[in-house]
């Protein structure tokens, strides 16, 4: 669950909330209790993306030239 925070608190705050960020904590700051804006870590979705496809790759057994080659040529003639 995100933790929502309003403005002023967040300039009271902002060194903290950085900190919260960059853990990986969502943090919401809102401006008269609606949600106006998102503190994020600033790679954070590239890099855990990266992160989650490289270690599906490493669970997948290798392919190699020729198959690659089989299944582009598969149904080809």
């Amino acid at each position: 669950m995100p933790r929502i925070i309003n403005i002023g608190e967040a300039k009271a705050q902002l060194s903290h909330l950085i900190a919260c960020a960059e853990a990986g904590e969502d943090v919401i700051i809102a401006r008269n209790g609606e949600p106006a804006a998102r503190l994020v870590p600033l790679n954070s979705p590239v890099a855990s993306t990266m992160a989650l496809l490289r270690d599906e790759r490493s669970r997948r057994p290798r392919v190699t030239a020729a198959e690659v080659r089989a299944a582009r040529d598969h149904g080809r003639a």
